[in-house]
């Protein structure tokens, strides 16, 4: 008999024109104004501001880009340059490697599935390094602006929920489908050994109707299993369990898994933390797991005088669910 319990993730994204970058007169700074760069692009322009005004974004008619596509990426990186809302992705131009900021696709490929935002089922996931540029979106605390900055990408859309019947635009709806706009979902892994991460939401239609929402920045949590010890005996159906964890993080499910009559269990404790916690202090938390239901269903088998509890495993926790990423070596 097993017990979990999940605590839901974020999840989303949209597609927009191409975008190139133009240096101001100073440094690029966190919050980039996009309206700024639409005006110029009217007139084909780039657009330069005054001292301290950072980078100015603008439409360029000699740079193709389109919405995230399996093909866009290829041998572990962009092929194409891809844009999501003031997200924009392109093609490394340094020589093929097997390894960027200290990960491999396979260890960056790891990261990204455990990233809290894209839990979920979703029927697309690509990932490849390229060179990111943002803008009109301001960046969580202590990220450095990106401009054309190498990264990691992790991109991931078609998400598969459950949607009240109500919610449903009524079938062949043209006014449904033109209003209608793709979110996606992309895991900027930015930092040297995958220790910075941002979460970028596109501009798009929410998965069960409604208006319009996003482009939203936040920093990006990944869900760890970490070990714990048991601090309590078996009662009424449960345990309490102490575990280790930055300061920072937060629990994101206990698990449970065997078999009552046997008194066999296997118990997991899983957290979110942000990619980059070192300034966060570890810690001991504590926690309860039920490993049955109290009182005993009637007919289910006697509970062992001493029940054996086991540990799941320790580390990255995959909460993508998906067929395939695409992108691989």
């Amino acid at each position: 008999m097993s017990k979990s319990i999940r605590i839901p993730a974020p999840d989303p994204s949209d597609t927009s024109p191409a975008v190139t970058h133009v240096p101001g007169t100073s440094g690029p700074s966190r919050a980039l104004v996009a309206g700024v760069a639409l005006g110029a692009a009217a007139l084909g322009l780039a657009a330069c501001g005054p001292a301290g005004a950072g980078v100015a974004y603008v439409t360029s008619p000699a740079v193709s880009a389109s919405s995230p596509s399996a093909s866009a990426v290829a041998g572990g990186r962009y092929t194409k340059i891809v844009a999501m809302s003031g997200l924009q992705v392109s093609p490394p131009t340094t020589s093929a490697t097997s390894e960027h900021l200290g990960l491999t696709w396979a260890q960056a490929a790891t990261a990204f599935a455990a990233t809290s935002a894209v839990q979920g089922s979703h029927a697309q996931a690509i990932l490849g390094y390229g060179l990111v540029t943002l803008s009109g979106s301001t960046l969580p605390g202590g990220t450095s602006p990106l401009d054309r900055r190498g990264a990691w990408v992790g991109i991931t859309w078609g998400e598969t929920t459950s949607c009240p019947a109500a919610a449903l635009p009524p079938a062949g709806s043209s006014t449904s489908r033109a209003s209608y706009h793709q979110i996606f979902t992309a895991v900027v892994i930015y930092g040297q050994g995958g220790d910075g991460a941002i979460v970028y939401t596109s501009r798009g239609t929410p998965s069960c109707g409604g208006p319009q929402t996003g482009p939203t920045v936040t920093a990006a949590r990944e869900v760890l299993s970490v070990p714990w010890q048991q601090t309590t005996q078996l009662h009424n159906g449960s345990v309490r369990v102490s575990y280790q964890a930055p300061s920072c993080a937060t629990l994101f499910s206990t698990a449970s898994s065997g078999n009552m009559g046997v008194g066999k269990y296997i118990l997991t404790v899983e957290v979110t933390e942000p990619f980059d916690r070192a300034s966060c202090p570890t810690t001991t938390h504590t926690t309860s797991i039920r490993l049955f239901p109290s009182p005993v269903p009637p007919g289910a088998p006697a509970v062992p005088s001493h029940t054996t509890l086991g540990h799941g495993p320790t580390g990255p926790v995959s909460v993508l669910q998906t067929g395939r990423i695409a992108g691989g070596p």
